[in-house]
């Protein structure tokens, strides 16, 4: 479980460009909950996941992991229980490497990294399962630098890694985003198998309001660093993609003059 109380972090603060990234948030994300994050750009989402990560520190406020206070510490100490999947493919892996070296890393993740170590005939086997059901053929070129896979078997490479040791939550900052509608489809649905399947904790942010009503068990809406809307999955099952919409502008949670094109899209 996830417990956010009363969080805070303001960038620059006192300067002239001093920019109030996340204000006063409380959230409790039960264990095994699937919550969407949607919001304008600026409205705090990806303060808020930096926040739970360790990579930002808040300010005011605590952050409770498993009925652990993790408030101050740092990123990489949480490490190992907690799984993040960025927007650009190639953030989370690495193209040198090839695809069974890049799944060592993340069987060490939280511990000291050394590939001979981890890369045994078990551990070579459960990669080569875990490939074979994204039916890519991945499975077959586990030899292969990463660097030479496209964005969307990378991504899928990268959401396999984060949660190859199951990690207390799983963020994911709109991991769909850069991808073409195809790899998408693809992402996603390896996103919802793995998350319902695996029963993990999962925050995730996304413009596609579609995603919000399919794939969530709950979805908040953020403007500017607060939370100004909390659907449960019973209104969620009522709604459209322009119900949802309605909301969402009616909540001032886009910023004046933005696309929402990509917010319909499924």
């Amino acid at each position: 479980m996830l417990r956010l109380e009363n969080i805070t972090k303001v960038f620059y603060p006192g300067e002239v460009n001093e920019v109030v990234g996340v204000s006063g948030v409380s959230l409790t994300v039960p264990e095994g909950q699937f919550l969407i994050i949607i919001g304008g750009n600026g409205s705090g989402k990806s303060t808020l996941l930096n926040l739970v990560s360790g990579t930002a520190l808040p300010d005011t406020g605590e952050i409770i992991l498993d009925g652990k206070n993790v408030t101050k510490l740092a990123e990489h100490l949480r490490a190992g229980v907690i799984g993040r999947v960025f927007q650009d493919p190639l953030v989370g892996t690495s193209a040198g490497l090839t695809v069974e070296e890049n799944f060592s890393l993340a069987a060490s993740r939280g511990e000291f990294r050394g590939l001979g170590r981890a890369l045994g005939t078990r551990l070579r086997g459960n990669i080569r399962d875990r490939l074979a059901v994204l039916g890519l053929g991945l499975e077959n070129r586990m030899k292969a630098k990463v660097g030479l896979l496209s964005g969307g078997q990378r991504q899928a490479i990268t959401l396999l890694m984060a949660v190859f040791k199951r990690p207390s939550i799983l963020l994911l900052d709109e991991h769909t985003a850069a991808l073409d509608p195809r790899a998408s489809r693809k992402v996603m649905e390896l996103t919802r198998s793995i998350v319902r399947r695996e029963k993990l904790t999962t925050l995730m942010i996304t413009h596609n309001l579609a995603h919000a009503l399919d794939s969530g068990d709950r979805t908040i809406m953020m403007n500017r660093g607060s939370i100004s809307g909390d659907l449960g999955s019973e209104q969620l099952g009522t709604m459209t993609v322009q119900d949802l919409m309605s909301l969402f502008w009616a909540a001032g949670t886009t910023d004046e003059g933005e696309q929402t094109a990509t917010t319909v899209r499924t």
